[in-house]
């Protein structure tokens, strides 16, 4: 893998992690102005990070599938997110993803 493709993965991984951030902040302030109970905040809250994780999945992929595999750290990278993900208790669409990126060649 070239410096522009690593350069670009580090700056692409940088965005996502102060997205994720974001949402977050902005999701709990809007759960705790909604006045929601504690059970219902919970899944909520559950809920939203099972999203954000399963979009880190996905774009985990579309980037291996771009080019043509994935390096270690990379591969490292999916299997944090995909354990964090399934035990959630979430192994629908986002397992396929980890599966087929799991298949595909390290470069």
């Amino acid at each position: 893998m070239d410096i522009a493709s690593v350069a670009a993965t580090a700056t692409i991984t940088a965005i996502c992690g102060g997205i994720v951030g974001a949402i977050m902040s902005a999701l709990v302030a809007g759960i705790k102005s909604a006045g929601m109970g504690a059970a219902k905040r919970d899944k909520a809250m559950v809920d939203g990070i099972a999203a954000l994780l399963w979009r880190e999945l996905k774009n985990i992929h579309e980037a291996a599938v771009h080019h043509g595999g994935m390096t270690l750290e990379e591969r490292r990278q999916l299997e944090y997110v995909y354990a964090a993900y399934s035990g959630l208790g979430y192994n629908d669409t986002g397992k396929r993803l980890y599966e087929d990126s799991m298949d595909m060649p390290i470069l």
